[in-house]
């Protein structure tokens, strides 16, 4: 996987007014954790951070920290650990990065993204999803931004379980082996679903043409 570089700076300061002044000059307050300097607090540029994330499966980006040492910038390879967005303006709050080791499997959850076209669902079948990323242990230069899973021989009524996934030597799945990652069934509760809402549209207009007999009568 391609890493990307991504410049902080050491922040010195700390509090709800630094982190207000910090946003609205298009910095985000940021905090480094899991390396030998302990919890280092940075600043990011917003502009830049967001790029990442506008890629998608930030989560499993490699990135570059370029943390200022005296006087030059140092590699320190990171992931994103939490992003904090504000729920209203959806801007940017905060944003955590773990600091990681090359060489040393990491645990990290992956999405599933699923390919082919199933034969159930062609025949009218439903495809209902029940795991949407699987949790691996793997090496960092060894990840990947999702798995794929083929649906292409599945008909209506079977199902694919976390057992059932080929996703190559280079990871150790940790989910459970008889978690189910989804399943075709038959379209039952939507034909249901419909067949009531027919007797509904329908019910209105009974009553109506009873009264207008009643009234014929009168």
């Amino acid at each position: 996987m391609a890493q990307v570089q991504l410049a902080v700076d050491v922040r010195t300061e700390k509090g709800k007014g630094v982190a207000h002044r910090l946003r609205s000059q298009g910095l985000v307050p940021a905090v480094l954790y899991g390396g030998k300097m302990g919890n280092l607090p940075l600043t990011v540029n917003t502009h830049d951070l967001l790029q990442i994330v506008a890629k998608g499966a930030w989560e499993t980006t490699l990135i570059d920290l370029m943390v200022p040492q005296k006087g030059r910038k140092k590699a320190v390879p990171v992931l994103i650990k939490e992003l904090q967005i504000d729920p209203v303006k959806r801007t940017l709050l905060h944003a955590d990065f773990l600091e990681i080791t090359m060489g040393h499997a990491i645990e990290v959850h992956i999405p599933l993204e699923i390919v082919g076209e199933s034969p159930g669902v062609k025949a009218g079948g439903v495809m209902e999803f029940l795991l949407r990323e699987l949790t691996v242990e793997c090496l960092p230069s060894k990840m990947v931004d999702h798995f794929s899973v083929d649906v292409s021989a599945l008909e209506v009524g079977d199902s694919l379980a976390v057992g059932d996934l080929s996703i190559g030597g280079d990871f150790k799945i940790l989910n459970d082996e008889d978690t189910m990652v989804l399943t075709v069934v038959a379209p039952t509760v939507q034909e249901e679903e419909e067949a009531e809402e027919e007797e509904e549209a329908l019910e209105p207009e009974l009553i109506q043409k009873g009264k207008k007999e009643e009234e014929e009568e009168e």
